[in-house]
């Protein structure tokens, strides 16, 4: 069975500026602080094409809510949820 290769996570340098907490997400009542907004993405699993998914300002609290439920130790400093599935060219496979 193939492994699934890990992507590697971009980290700040030492020097690199902090960025901000993201607007709106108030670290005095959650103890998420963001340096983006939340994200969302649907994957292709045949072809790997993805697509960017437009959240409602209700999507991104649920996000966020959710992200404030982190096992004990752990930070989270951004969201990026994706959703996977076949995109219209690979369901309909190659023309004739």
């Amino acid at each position: 069975m193939a492994r699934a290769r890990k992507r590697p996570v971009a980290r700040p340098s030492r020097d690199a500026p902090a960025r901000p907490a993201v607007r709106g997400v108030s670290t005095a009542t959650t103890p998420v602080e963001l340096r983006e907004d939340p994200h969302a993405h649907i994957v292709c699993r045949s072809c790997g094409r993805i697509q960017r998914i437009e959240l409602t300002e209700l999507d991104r609290h649920f996000l966020t809510e959710l992200a404030s439920r982190r096992p004990a130790g752990w930070m989270v400093d951004g969201i990026s949820f994706s959703l996977t599935g076949a995109c219209q060219r690979c369901r309909e496979g190659p023309s004739a």
